[in-house]
């Protein structure tokens, strides 16, 4: 059988963006009119209620501090395990490969594949905070990646990238803003990119892709199974669906995916697109008019 690379099977994708449900094997598009419980007014006005206190992350709540003299550094690569680093203003990429590495309160600047790479198979996997991970935009790398890791992310401002992180290991990320996605080339751009893997939360981010494909969130089996993945209290906004959980690539089975409890901005074709699995899916409205979708 034959097996697409990944960027060739995002062509294929961006080739069925457009919704032609005649095919034999259909995306399942999830959209306001689809039946996830109906959008009366009561439970309109329920979900607005539930979420209109809620505050997303922004730039005012995320990237390194405003009180940090930043010390200026070149490229990074760890040396040792457990080493901390901090308050740096880095230009190029970082590089982490040793156990228990935390990466907090750092400006990250590269044209590189990936602006910050954390190593596979690491001991005990870092920890990356406040930071702010920009990769130039049209003037970064072709198919850049702010993050290609794992571990724990929390209140990173990414931007200027193809994909706010490539996930390649069970990973928590929260309280993190994607945004300004941008790259050379021919780019498939994903907020959150998950081709394989299990053990993935991603929790209270806002992540927005104005650009009309690929998505917010994106997940598929495109090298490996999927499984226990958690999407839930984010704000996630545009692509061509906002969501995607695709298990057409066939490495291996996708279960145990649920969206919960999301504001959604709508796609160019839709909210969701999900194929050969059939995610949780509880609790998500419109960003716009809060009515359940």
């Amino acid at each position: 059988m034959l097996l697409l690379s990944r960027r060739a099977f995002l062509i294929v994708l961006a080739a069925i963006d457009a919704p032609q449900m005649s095919r034999a094997d259909p995306i399942d598009k999830l959209s306001p009119d689809a039946s996830h419980g109906g959008s009366s007014e009561r439970a309109a006005a329920a979900a607005a209620a539930r979420t209109a206190d809620v505050k997303y992350p922004d730039e005012t709540s995320t990237g390194f501090s405003e009180n940090t003299n930043l010390i200026p550094s070149g490229p990074v690569t760890t040396s040792s395990d457990g080493q901390l680093i901090r308050g740096l203003d880095i230009s190029g990429a970082v590089q982490i490969n040793h156990g228990a590495v935390t990466l907090e309160n750092c400006r990250i600047t590269a044209a590189a594949s990936s602006v910050v790479n954390v190593a596979e198979n690491l001991s005990v996997p870092p920890i990356i905070q406040d930071c702010e991970i920009d990769g130039l935009g049209l003037d970064g790398a072709e198919g850049s990646n702010g993050i290609n890791g794992y571990g724990t992310v929390r209140r990173c401002n990414i931007h200027r990238v193809e994909n706010g992180i490539n996930v390649i290991a069970p990973l928590l990320f929260e309280d993190n803003y994607v945004h300004d996605l941008a790259a050379p080339g021919a780019p498939h751009y994903d907020g959150v990119q998950i081709d394989g893997g299990h053990d993935i939360s991603i929790r209270h981010n806002t992540i927005i892709n104005h650009h009309a494909q690929t998505s917010a969130v994106m997940i598929d089996n495109a090298f490996n199974a999927v499984s226990s993945i958690v999407v839930a209290n984010n704000r996630l906004i545009g692509g061509g669906y906002t969501v995607y959980s695709d298990g057409r690539q066939g490495n291996g089975p996708i279960s145990s995916v649920s969206f919960t409890h999301n504001r959604m901005g709508r796609g160019r074709w839709g909210y969701s697109a999900f194929s050969k699995n059939k995610p949780v899916w509880r609790g998500n409205v419109d960003d716009i008019t809060g009515h359940p979708i």
